[in-house]
């Protein structure tokens, strides 16, 4: 779980708080202390994607200027032990501004090799983390938000990314070697599959999940109406939902693990929705 916010202590908080947090997944509903998972970095975070083969996760940072992060566990499945915090560097151009609102740096489609940077001080005492970062050659993301891992492809959304600062959707797909010392030698690639210019298609992307047939769908976190949107592997985007209760956003979509239930929130006033197939894809 993530805390999307940088506040520190003082009159009003008694802790630091932009941590994650591990919640214990049980049939049973019950309290568990809450330990910040410190050297994930301390961040506005937004979400977090693992890879189950090598324990790697991913990070969003919901900021204008922020930056997408991995974490290296020393020990598989137990963040609590500790790792390496890095930040996502393309090797064709450091601090590269992937954001496209005053040039049009990254096209469609294209293949970026990519090298991660370690940082340090990672609790940012000073909230200068994704700064240090990008002044050390990380790239500079806008809004990174949703995040997904499925089938060895980590999915992630920028809310306003694109010169319409209508979205944009990334997947980066890791190196064989992920983590490891011969990594550069074959690195991971990511490259941008989605930056609609045209609020019809796609207003604001936000949390995002992968269906059972291949597709990603996505909760728009707009100006007006949202919609649950469906997109191919091809960048095809079409309209899967509309939220007829109100005008606000769709958040937290996933697939029951039988593939049948699509359940999704409506933010406020708190709603959780369950839609049934059959699904076709």
């Amino acid at each position: 779980s993530c805390e999307e916010t940088e506040i520190q202590a003082g009159e009003d908080w008694k802790k630091d708080h932009g941590y994650n947090f591990e919640v214990p997944v049980s049939e049973t509903p019950k309290l568990t202390k809450p330990v910040p998972l410190r050297s994930m970095g301390r961040f506005s975070h937004e979400a977090v994607a693992i890879d189950p083969d090598t324990g790697i996760a991913y990070q969003t940072e919901d900021e204008g200027n922020g930056l997408i992060y991995r974490f290296i566990p020393n020990v598989k499945g137990k963040f609590h032990k500790g790792g390496i915090l890095q930040a996502l560097c393309f090797k064709s151009e450091h601090s590269m501004d992937t954001r496209n609102w005053k040039e049009n740096k990254i096209l469609l489609n294209e293949l970026h090799d990519v090298e991660w940077i370690t940082l340090d001080d990672v609790e940012s005492p000073e909230n200068d983390l994704r700064f240090r970062g990008a002044k050390n050659g990380a790239a500079i993301f806008a809004r990174g938000e949703g995040m997904w891992f499925d089938k060895g492809k980590v999915y992630f959304t920028c809310t306003n990314g694109g010169k319409k600062k209508l979205g944009q959707l990334f997947i980066y797909t890791p190196s064989p070697s992920e983590g490891k010392n011969n990594e550069n030698n074959n690195p991971g690639k990511i490259k941008l599959l989605v930056e609609p210019q045209d609020s019809e298609i796609m207003d604001m992307c936000d949390n995002i999940t992968v269906a059972p047939w291949g597709d990603m769908i996505i909760c728009e976190d707009g100006k007006g109406t949202d919609y649950l949107l469906g997109i191919q592997p091809d960048g095809t985007i079409y309209k899967l939902a509309k939220n007829a209760l109100n005008s606000k956003e769709f958040a937290g979509g996933v697939f029951s693990p039988d593939g049948s239930i699509l359940f999704v929130n409506i933010q406020l006033p708190g709603f959780t929705l369950a839609i049934t197939g059959p699904w076709q894809g």
